[in-house]
């Protein structure tokens, strides 16, 4: 009889096997990308259509999202009410993508209706209709969206995953709010290579009669939004600065994150949602991967940060940290500007120890490339490892105790070398427990 952990492997595996389906690659043809909506109906209609049946916060956005949906999440919860989230991508371990009041999916839920409802359905699928088998990430959002209505979710707070307009979270009906953090230049081979473009990809979570806000600065992009609002008779609020009303330290300490926490704040504004213990929830606030200190004495710093939003937003807390020397521990996706990242934080480190994650089923950022990049902005010690668990052993071997090792990068980098501290079947049997109390 297989462990949990076993079991939760094999099924982990069978939803990244989903990758290997001869699907065509719609992403970079915007009147192709409608595919991936479409055909997730489709699939919906094959699960008794959960979308219908849950109210929803909607909240898109190149940076802040995980933050604002975590935030938002642990607020309305702590009033009594259970509150679905679904994020994307995960640190450590794939679970991390749902949860409810800030509990983890457990391994044996996951495997119940993976095993129970989405592969029968995936079968039915194949014969029923004629388009192509919904993705890895689609098949993922479905999961979530079944064991939300199954556990009778009073609200879900739902994060996009790429874009708005054609992004499969935009398969939901109108949400009571939708929001989106800011934009940047990410992404732009698929969504566009200016901001106004991207903002009108992102604002395509809008929808008639529900209440959209942003922390959007520019008056250009805000004029967008306002144009997308009364077209798609959607109502546009302008934020107040309710963060003013509470002391911010620790995690919210840095001018991004302190707009992420001030949109959920008026999220809830807008929700007519009372929070008695906001303080508590801002002071104690931590996400994996984000700002994380892992470790002292060495200080160590996970950091998911991979655009220059998250990179800048990443040397302001490291700003704040006291330590002597710094060793950067750095990979990136191959689709990532990493000579903008570079420059960002390399005037911070004095040992960089290049690297790449071990998840086959994204492309890391050449190596080469990297080190020919880096060396024209700093000079100081560079070395490259194939395997990043070297690059942290070298680092924890030559650091003193008040030093810093940082890394970042990405979420795949850093949650990998989160396993050196928290194994992923620690995870798993830990949150399998908690759900079932």
């Amino acid at each position: 009889m297989p462990n949990l952990f076993t079991t939760y492997q094999t099924d982990i595996d069978f939803l990244e096997s989903l990758i290997n389906q001869p699907n065509k690659n719609y992403l970079l043809n915007i009147n192709d990308r409608k595919i991936f909506i479409i055909r997730l109906k489709k699939f919906l209609s094959l699960v008794d259509n959960p979308q219908d049946k849950l109210k929803f916060v909607h909240i898109a956005g190149p940076s802040g999202k995980g933050s604002t949906v975590t935030v938002l999440q642990e607020l309305i919860s702590s009033t009594g009410l259970k509150v679905g989230a679904y994020t994307s991508p995960y640190s450590t371990t794939a679970i991390e993508k749902i949860k409810i009041n800030n509990k983890l999916i457990s391994g044996s839920d996951l495997h119940n209706i993976l095993h129970n409802i989405i592969k029968p359905a995936l079968d039915k699928y194949i014969i029923k209709f004629p388009t192509e088998p919904i993705s890895y990430f689609e098949t993922w959002l479905a999961l979530a969206l079944i064991y939300f209505v199954q556990q009778k979710c009073d609200w879900v707070v739902l994060e996009a995953g790429l874009g708005g307009t054609h992004d499969a979270s935009n398969v939901i009906p109108a949400p009571a709010v939708s929001a989106i953090t800011n934009i940047g230049l990410d992404h732009t081979e698929i969504l566009g290579n200016t901001k106004e473009q991207i903002a009108r990809d992102k604002a395509g979570i809008i929808k008639k009669s529900s209440k959209f806000l942003t922390t959007e600065k520019s008056k250009k992009l805000v004029t967008i939004f306002k144009k997308i609002c009364k077209a798609k008779k959607a109502k546009f609020i302008d934020l107040k600065n309710l963060v003013a009303n509470y002391e911010i330290k620790n995690y919210f300490d840095t001018p991004r994150q302190r707009d992420n926490l001030n949109l959920a704040l008026n999220i809830l504004d807008v929700l007519n949602i009372k929070v008695n213990k906001t303080q508590k929830i801002i002071n104690n606030f931590k996400l994996p991967c984000r700002q994380e200190i892992i470790q002292k004495n060495p200080l160590v710093i996970l950091d998911g940060a991979h655009n220059p939003d998250k990179i800048k937003n990443l040397v302001e807390f490291i700003h704040k940290q006291s330590y002597n020397k710094l060793y950067l521990i750095l990979g990136f996706a191959e689709d990532k500007n990493t000579k903008q990242a570079l420059q960002k934080i390399l005037p911070l480190a004095d040992n960089l120890y290049l690297t790449r994650f071990l998840v086959p089923m994204r492309k890391a950022a050449n190596l080469r490339d990297l080190y020919t990049q880096a060396k024209t902005i700093k000079k100081i010690n560079i070395k490259i490892f194939h395997d990043p668990y070297q690059a942290l052993d070298i680092a924890l071997s030559k650091s003193n105790k008040k030093d810093l090792i940082l890394i970042a990068g990405s979420f795949y980098l850093a949650g990998e070398l989160r396993k050196y501290w928290i194994s992923e079947e620690s995870i798993i049997n830990k949150h399998d427990k908690k759900n079932k109390k």
